[in-house]
């Protein structure tokens, strides 16, 4: 790179992200970074920008140890020197999460989408699918920056170079990435695409799957953020409905927004619907208080409209409430309630979790913990047994 051009790298990536719809937030915390890391790189007489560089500026500036977890605010940094260094690779940084047709190159196309076939064949849900396309074009990106024009070409060198490439990347994204890519490469040698069986090359990256306890909200605290809930009006209305499904029933978001009129039996006072994030069917008796929530809120609250999804924006034009919308309607609710404690959740994941802490605190078995909150496996559910104090000494080995 020529002499000074981190200078017009980071303006582009500025004018990229405004573009793309980022919060103010995160645009000005890449430009305190960048502007940091351009004063760190003029001190040292360095006008290149590469990786190297800009882990010495992070050890330097932000206390950053490679090879460690970094904190929340590294592992953004991180990001952001990782889209410095893939728009040195190939012009544009690596496409971020979001719901869209992903880019295969032709190059790929045809394994690809042959491995894509055999994963749906398998039974990996849709929601899922999308996640390994996303996974498998950051991949795609990484190799045609590096000149790789057929699957055939790819090397030992390539894997490890990928790794290094999304090293801003948590380590459990890191983790999922690579065994896709894994994944994706034995399919490849198995069906000829190429020569060789790269996929025990692939690095595993460790981390701690289950190193941190769920948060969990008292039964008192849960019975306190719903009793202060106004339902006056027709946006309370809808948010004590949803508050209950999930304190209640225990529904990931996902379900709560996708949930329909078919999908509630009022004679039989059952919910019925197949989860979005596993595509697995789940049952559940519809409980007296959130049966007259829903009514009331469809009776007295919801705005008149074709969408067939129960819960709705109230701002026009009227829409399907989203998980995003539900994840902040909840945070929101939990900090009213007064109920912010440091380092625990306030999501509706938090209420999840809360859920199976007064259910094992009932002794409930733990399979029909499992049953309620949709989990095809009661090792899924045991992370929960972590919440309850008095049950793990219960399980403690004598001495």
């Amino acid at each position: 790179m020529e002499t000074n051009s981190i200078y017009e790298t980071v303006n582009y990536l500025q004018n990229w992200m405004e573009k793309g719809g980022y919060a103010k937030g995160r645009i000005l915390q890449f430009n305190s970074t960048t502007n940091q890391l351009i004063k760190f790189m003029d001190s040292k007489g360095i006008s290149d920008f590469n990786t190297t560089v800009g882990i010495d500026f992070l050890q330097d500036h932000y206390d950053y140890t490679p090879g460690e977890e970094p904190s929340n605010v590294n592992q953004m940094r991180l990001r952001y020197l990782g889209m410095l260094s893939e728009f040195q690779l190939h012009g544009a940084p690596l496409p971020k999460a979001r719901r869209r047709d992903y880019v295969i190159p032709e190059i790929f196309r045809v394994a690809t989408e042959s491995f894509l076939a055999y994963r749906r064949f398998e039974g990996i849900v849709e929601r899922n699918m999308s996640t390994i396309s996303l996974y498998l074009e950051r991949f795609f990106s990484y190799l045609t920056g590096q000149n790789v024009s057929s699957i055939s070409q790819i090397g030992i060198r390539h894997i490890h170079g990928f790794l290094r490439f999304i090293t801003g990347f948590s380590n459990q994204t890191k983790d999922h990435t690579m065994r896709t890519v894994r994944q994706f490469l034995k399919f490849c040698f198995k069906n000829n695409f190429h020569p060789e069986d790269l996929s025990e090359h692939v690095p595993f990256v460790h981390y701690e799957k289950r190193a941190q306890i769920p948060s969990a909200y008292s039964y008192e605290d849960v019975m306190k953020l719903l009793s202060l809930v106004d339902r006056s009006n027709p946006i309370g209305k809808r948010n004590y409905a949803i508050l209950l499904m999930v304190a209640r029933l225990g529904l990931r978001s996902g379900d709560v927004s996708n949930l329909r009129f078919n999908n509630i039996d009022w004679e039989q006072n059952r919910i019925s619907l197949a989860q979005h994030k596993t595509g697995n069917p789940l049952s559940l008796p519809l409980l007296e208080d959130v049966g007259l929530a829903i009514i009331d809120y469809l009776k007295f609250g919801r705005p008149r409209c074709d969408v067939s999804n129960i819960f709705v924006k109230h701002r026009p034009p009227v829409s399907p409430f989203s998980s995003s919308g539900i994840y902040t309607m909840v945070s929101d609710h939990i900090g009213k309630a007064g109920l912010l404690v440091q380092n625990k959740k306030r999501g509706p994941h938090a209420l999840r979790h809360s859920l199976a802490s007064r259910l094992l605190e009932e002794n409930v078995p733990l399979p029909v913990i499992s049953e309620i909150l949709g989990h095809a496996n009661t090792n899924t559910t045991a992370v929960y047994l972590s919440i309850d104090i008095e049950k793990l000494r219960n399980c403690a080995l004598e001495v």
